[in-house]
């Protein structure tokens, strides 16, 4: 499940939430994000670098930072949507690893746009009290998002016409349906599991390297894990912090020829934050005290913190939260990416290539809905 624990800057106890071996202690805290909540208008350059030396220091990249306008607003678990006090995401996905042209770009765009648009007006919430549905309704938010950027050329095209697409097609179908054309409409999610359907990079991220081991989670309930340990458990260990019912599945990855590795310094992806947010979030930004967001997960060398931090505080504007983690992996136990060499990557892709699902038999839907949600992934990729 994806949880964001945002919480005020003078809250030791969620300051050091993840200090020392916290892994031990409190394993249960590897599924929350802990991000601590700083006013744009009032935080100085002293308490942001303050904390900045305690994120370095924790080994495990946290607190996360969420800059904000409003100290009613907070953000969707990966933070990747402006929500206001009783609000929801509605996320649309685009895929643009294979985008070679501007026509292809928009038309993309204009697409999810269609289908956000159409999901928004989905708000006969019977379950909820009414000020959700009123509060949904008062912003009709859609978060068109794009996966693959560090795949293929998008970044040389022009994303602010892309998201004047996404507003134009919004407010055809808004006004044809009888809502409100979304207040906040463009942003960047994790896209960790929506990458592995597609083959793309996550989101903004680049590949993890030319070749790496991915990790997921499965069930020991589920019909897949059953299968896996009858035929081939070399690709199966038990989950560290809970082996009574979870496993870990290992699948090897390779990044296509000339994408974008993580051996990119944490200033290019930063900087690749930048240009997103600048061209593609804040083009598509209508109204609200906060804007959406790119969500991304920054990786940094030992060498890198000091630059980072300043970059951070420098660019505040640019973005509401990332998350960082230290380049070796830090604290984290069995961490979703693992370097590896061509060697291991062709012995296990030889392992995978036997995988045959048609022998996979559900008797019952096992299907883990908060596994599944679309804000499931980002620091979200990092447990």
């Amino acid at each position: 499940a994806a949880l964001i624990s945002l919480f005020s800057a003078d809250d030791e106890d969620m300051l050091g939430a993840k200090a020392g071996a916290w892994w031990e202690l409190n394993p249960q805290r590897g599924r929350a994000n802990n991000s601590v909540v700083l006013m744009r208008h009032k935080i100085n350059r002293k308490s942001f670098m303050e904390i900045w030396k305690r994120v370095e220091e924790s080994r495990s990249g946290e607190p996360g930072f969420y800059l904000s306008n409003d100290k009613e607003w907070g953000c969707n678990p990966c933070c990747e949507i402006g929500l206001r006090p009783f609000q929801f995401c509605n996320l649309v996905e685009i895929n643009v690893s294979d985008v070679t042209t501007q026509e292809e770009l928009n038309a993309r765009a204009k697409a999810a746009s269609f289908i956000g648009t159409l999901q928004a007006s989905y708000t006969d919430f019977h379950y909820l009290r009414p000020i959700w549905k009123r509060t949904t309704e008062r912003d009709a938010l859609i978060g068109v998002s794009m996966t693959g950027i560090a795949s293929g050329g998008v970044l040389e095209l022009d994303m602010s016409k892309a998201s004047l697409e996404v507003s134009k097609e919004n407010r055809r179908i808004a006004m044809q349906i009888g809502i409100k054309p979304a207040a906040r409409q463009t942003c960047v999610k994790p896209a960790g599991t929506t990458s592995l359907t597609l083959g793309t990079s996550s989101g903004i991220h680049a590949w993890h390297n030319n070749y790496y081991i991915r990790r997921l989670r499965v069930g020991k309930n589920e019909a897949i894990y059953s299968y896996l340990a009858g035929n081939l458990p070399e690709l199966l260990e038990d989950c560290r912090f809970r082996p009574h019912d979870t496993a870990i599945l290992s699948v090897p990855q390779k990044a296509p020829e000339g994408a974008i590795t993580r051996h990119e310094s944490a200033i290019d992806l930063l900087e690749r934050v930048k240009k997103v947010s600048n061209e593609w979030i804040k083009s598509g930004h209508k109204n609200g005290n906060n804007t959406h967001n790119v969500s991304a997960t920054i990786t940094v060398k030992d060498e890198e913190w000091e630059t980072v931090g300043n970059w951070m505080w420098k660019n505040r504007k640019v973005y509401n939260g990332l998350s960082v983690l230290p380049y070796d992996g830090g604290t984290y136990v069995q961490a979703p990416f693992e370097d590896c060499d061509k060697e291991t990557y062709e012995r296990m892709l030889e392992l995978v290539k036997n995988v045959n699902l048609d022998l996979v038999r559900e008797e019952t839907d096992e299907t883990d809905l908060s596994g599944e949600i679309a804000c499931s992934g980002g620091a979200c990729e990092i447990f």
